[in-house]
Protein backbone atom coordinates (compact mmCIF):
# COMPACT_ATOMS: atom_id res chain seq x y z
CA UNK A 1 0.00 0.00 0.00
CA UNK A 2 1.45 3.41 -0.85
CA UNK A 3 2.11 5.76 1.57
CA UNK A 4 -0.05 9.05 1.31
CA UNK A 5 1.72 11.18 -0.91
CA UNK A 6 1.45 7.94 -3.53
CA UNK A 7 5.29 6.86 -2.80
CA UNK A 8 6.45 3.58 -1.47
CA UNK A 9 9.53 5.58 0.83
CA UNK A 10 8.37 3.90 4.01
CA UNK A 11 7.89 0.35 3.35
CA UNK A 12 9.55 -2.55 4.24
CA UNK A 13 12.72 -2.42 2.87
CA UNK A 14 13.59 -6.01 2.87
CA UNK A 15 9.90 -6.85 1.20
CA UNK A 16 10.67 -4.09 -0.80
CA UNK A 17 14.43 -5.62 -2.18
CA UNK A 18 12.83 -9.13 -1.93
CA UNK A 19 9.95 -7.67 -4.81
CA UNK A 20 12.53 -5.98 -6.68
CA UNK A 21 14.43 -9.58 -7.26
CA UNK A 22 11.33 -11.34 -7.76
CA UNK A 23 10.08 -8.82 -10.92
CA UNK A 24 13.68 -9.23 -12.51
CA UNK A 25 14.30 -12.38 -11.53
CA UNK A 26 10.39 -13.66 -13.63
CA UNK A 27 11.52 -10.91 -16.31
CA UNK A 28 14.69 -12.69 -17.09
CA UNK A 29 13.23 -15.92 -16.59
CA UNK A 30 10.49 -15.25 -19.01
CA UNK A 31 12.44 -14.24 -22.10
CA UNK A 32 16.06 -16.25 -21.43
CA UNK A 33 16.76 -17.66 -24.45
CA UNK A 34 16.12 -14.23 -26.63
CA UNK A 35 18.22 -12.77 -23.42
CA UNK A 36 20.74 -14.98 -23.99
CA UNK A 37 21.05 -14.95 -27.81
CA UNK A 38 21.58 -11.46 -27.38
CA UNK A 39 23.66 -11.43 -24.54
CA UNK A 40 26.12 -13.00 -26.66
CA UNK A 41 26.37 -10.59 -29.18
CA UNK A 42 29.11 -9.18 -26.29
CA UNK A 43 31.15 -12.44 -26.96
CA UNK A 44 34.31 -11.83 -29.34
CA UNK A 45 32.48 -13.29 -32.39
CA UNK A 46 29.83 -11.58 -31.78
CA UNK A 47 28.45 -8.27 -33.25
CA UNK A 48 29.05 -9.14 -36.92
CA UNK A 49 26.73 -8.32 -39.33
CA UNK A 50 27.36 -9.52 -42.63
CA UNK A 51 24.79 -7.24 -44.29
CA UNK A 52 26.07 -3.76 -43.61
CA UNK A 53 28.22 -2.02 -41.48
CA UNK A 54 26.49 0.41 -38.02
CA UNK A 55 28.76 3.29 -36.39
CA UNK A 56 28.23 1.09 -33.43
CA UNK A 57 28.57 -2.39 -34.05
CA UNK A 58 27.63 -3.05 -30.70
CA UNK A 59 24.14 -1.54 -31.18
CA UNK A 60 23.54 -2.99 -34.31
CA UNK A 61 20.09 -4.63 -34.59
CA UNK A 62 21.37 -6.90 -37.12
CA UNK A 63 24.36 -8.08 -35.16
CA UNK A 64 25.01 -11.50 -35.05
CA UNK A 65 25.91 -13.71 -31.46
CA UNK A 66 28.78 -15.36 -30.61
CA UNK A 67 27.34 -19.20 -31.08
CA UNK A 68 30.34 -19.98 -29.13
CA UNK A 69 30.14 -18.41 -25.78
CA UNK A 70 26.14 -18.34 -26.56
CA UNK A 71 25.83 -21.77 -23.96
CA UNK A 72 28.10 -20.39 -21.26
CA UNK A 73 25.75 -16.75 -21.39
CA UNK A 74 22.78 -18.95 -21.22
CA UNK A 75 23.97 -20.35 -18.04
CA UNK A 76 25.61 -17.76 -16.01
CA UNK A 77 22.02 -15.95 -17.01
CA UNK A 78 20.41 -19.07 -15.51
CA UNK A 79 22.26 -18.49 -12.52
CA UNK A 80 21.62 -14.70 -12.31
CA UNK A 81 18.19 -16.03 -12.66
CA UNK A 82 18.21 -18.38 -9.76
CA UNK A 83 20.17 -15.93 -7.55
CA UNK A 84 17.19 -13.20 -8.38
CA UNK A 85 14.70 -15.55 -7.17
CA UNK A 86 16.57 -17.74 -4.54
CA UNK A 87 16.97 -17.53 -0.93
CA UNK A 88 15.37 -14.92 0.76
CA UNK A 89 16.39 -15.01 4.56
CA UNK A 90 20.28 -14.40 3.66
CA UNK A 91 20.40 -13.79 0.50
CA UNK A 92 24.27 -12.57 -0.01
CA UNK A 93 24.88 -16.06 1.36
CA UNK A 94 22.98 -17.54 -0.86
CA UNK A 95 24.71 -15.70 -3.60
CA UNK A 96 28.55 -16.61 -2.15
CA UNK A 97 26.91 -20.56 -2.33
CA UNK A 98 26.41 -19.73 -6.61
CA UNK A 99 29.62 -18.56 -7.17
CA UNK A 100 31.28 -21.69 -7.63
CA UNK A 101 28.99 -22.95 -9.44
CA UNK A 102 28.64 -20.48 -11.78
CA UNK A 103 32.87 -20.30 -11.94
CA UNK A 104 32.50 -24.46 -12.41
CA UNK A 105 30.44 -23.85 -15.69
CA UNK A 106 32.15 -21.29 -17.68
CA UNK A 107 35.46 -22.89 -19.11
CA UNK A 108 38.39 -20.77 -19.09
CA UNK A 109 38.59 -19.89 -22.82
CA UNK A 110 35.03 -18.67 -22.47
CA UNK A 111 35.01 -16.50 -19.30
CA UNK A 112 36.04 -13.77 -21.32
CA UNK A 113 33.61 -13.70 -23.58
CA UNK A 114 30.81 -14.51 -20.86
CA UNK A 115 32.24 -11.53 -19.16
CA UNK A 116 31.46 -8.99 -21.94
CA UNK A 117 28.40 -10.22 -22.69
CA UNK A 118 27.08 -10.22 -19.19
CA UNK A 119 28.07 -6.29 -19.20
CA UNK A 120 26.85 -6.23 -22.73
CA UNK A 121 23.16 -7.10 -21.54
CA UNK A 122 23.89 -5.02 -17.98
CA UNK A 123 24.52 -1.87 -19.86
CA UNK A 124 21.94 -1.70 -22.17
CA UNK A 125 19.11 -2.47 -19.56
CA UNK A 126 16.29 -0.23 -20.53
CA UNK A 127 14.09 1.68 -17.81
CA UNK A 128 11.39 2.25 -17.86
CA UNK A 129 11.10 -0.26 -20.88
CA UNK A 130 12.23 -3.35 -20.12
CA UNK A 131 11.97 -3.06 -15.97
CA UNK A 132 10.72 -0.45 -13.19
CA UNK A 133 13.88 1.59 -12.34
CA UNK A 134 14.27 -0.33 -8.97
CA UNK A 135 13.91 -4.04 -10.49
CA UNK A 136 16.16 -2.68 -13.00
CA UNK A 137 19.10 -1.76 -10.23
CA UNK A 138 18.45 -5.09 -9.15
CA UNK A 139 19.15 -7.03 -12.08
CA UNK A 140 22.64 -4.65 -12.73
CA UNK A 141 23.38 -5.65 -9.53
CA UNK A 142 22.87 -9.37 -9.78
CA UNK A 143 24.59 -9.23 -12.89
CA UNK A 144 27.52 -7.31 -11.69
CA UNK A 145 27.58 -10.27 -8.98
CA UNK A 146 27.95 -12.50 -11.60
CA UNK A 147 30.65 -10.92 -13.67
CA UNK A 148 32.78 -9.84 -10.12
CA UNK A 149 32.56 -13.79 -9.55
CA UNK A 150 34.04 -14.73 -12.94
CA UNK A 151 37.08 -12.16 -12.72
Amino acid sequence: MPDDDGTYENSNPDLMAKTCRQMAGWKLASNGGNVSQFAARGGREGSQNPRKTFGGELADPYANSDEKAKPYVDIALRLVCQGLLGEEVNHIGYLESLEGVLRGAVPSERTEDVLNSLAYVRDRVGVPRDLPLAAGRTLRAHLNWAIDALK
